[in-house]
């Protein structure tokens, strides 16, 4: 988002004086500076967001507004009151519901039809300070998280560009958001990223393109780790019950894996460093057997 957000400031023509890119120790830090550069833009250098000299560096520029496209970081209130008029963010879902860092994947997951994109103000805490603009997005039945991601980082610009031309003329809107417990959408840890076989195809099959491409979702089959890019669901009325887990059926082009209720087919998969490839692929090398397991 802070690629696209960034050149799309600079397309609609928007001055900006400054940008604060990711912590040195970023993994993103040298590609993104680079990026900066290459536009030629004034990328600003800092160690920790408090420091003085950065607050000074942003005192200095006379920034009328701050925009926040994917920030890894808590803004510290300091940084916060160095311009005049605040941090604006670029969240992509419908405020209060998925606040977090990574809304794409668990708006899928849950099975929700419509997400969105919010433009708020920022405060110290994440994703809770007062609303500017929304804009819902209906969900493809077969979106995964990269479609939704592209998507609503280009519904997201619009957005801001509209809010940026109106604050031109006048002052922006505050809505405060609603206390309360609100659905989260806060980002997945590494145990996060397994199948778990004891829920049902459908959500299996949610997970599966919740994970597709940036995480991709996991299990294991004979001791070597198994990455599933994309499956299908399936009835399980042909076939006898099985256990949540296990090969429950096996045609010539596609195995069926039983779940709580339902099968699901594994369609596109990596195996171990083995191969990449389809369901076909992997009856051919693997060669399963009825009642194996995935874990």
């Amino acid at each position: 988002m802070a690629y696209i957000g960034l050149d799309g400031l600079l397309m609609a023509g928007v001055n900006v004086v400054g940008v604060l890119g990711p912590k040195k120790d970023h993994n993103m830090y040298p590609d993104f500076k680079q990026f900066v550069k290459s536009r030629r833009l004034n990328f600003i250098e800092y160690d920790e967001l408090n420091e003085p000299q950065l607050l000074e560096k942003i005192r200095k520029l006379d920034v009328d507004a701050a925009v926040v496209c994917s920030f890894n970081y808590k803004i510290p209130k300091e940084l916060l009151l160095s311009v005049k008029d605040g941090f604006i963010n670029v969240h992509p879902s419908m405020l209060p519901k998925y606040r977090g860092g990574n809304p794409y994947s668990r708006v899928i997951m849950n099975g929700e039809t419509e997400t969105g994109v919010t433009i708020h103000f920022m405060d110290e805490s994440f994703d809770t300070g007062d609303i500017i603009a929304q804009k819902a997005y209906h969900i493809h039945s077969k979106a995964t998280m990269g479609t939704l991601f592209n998507e609503l980082n280009v519904l997201g610009i619009e957005l801001l560009l509209q809010v940026l031309q109106s604050y031109e003329t006048q002052p922006l809107q505050r809505i405060k958001q609603p206390i309360g417990d609100f659905i989260s959408g806060k980002g997945l840890s590494e145990r996060d990223i397994y199948i778990n076989y004891n829920q049902t195809a459908e959500e299996i099959e949610r997970f599966i393109r919740a994970l597709n491409p940036f995480i991709i979702a996991s299990t294991t089959f004979r001791g070597n780790l198994m990455k599933i890019i994309k499956a299908e669901v399936a009835s399980d009325a042909f076939c006898i019950p099985h256990p949540a887990g296990t090969v429950a059926k096996i045609e010539d082009d596609k195995f069926f894996v039983a779940t709580a209720k339902g099968l699901i087919v594994p369609t596109v998969l990596q195996f171990g460093s083995f191969f990449i490839g389809d369901s076909k692929d992997f009856i051919r090398i693997v060669n399963p057997k009825i009642g194996e397991e995935f874990k």
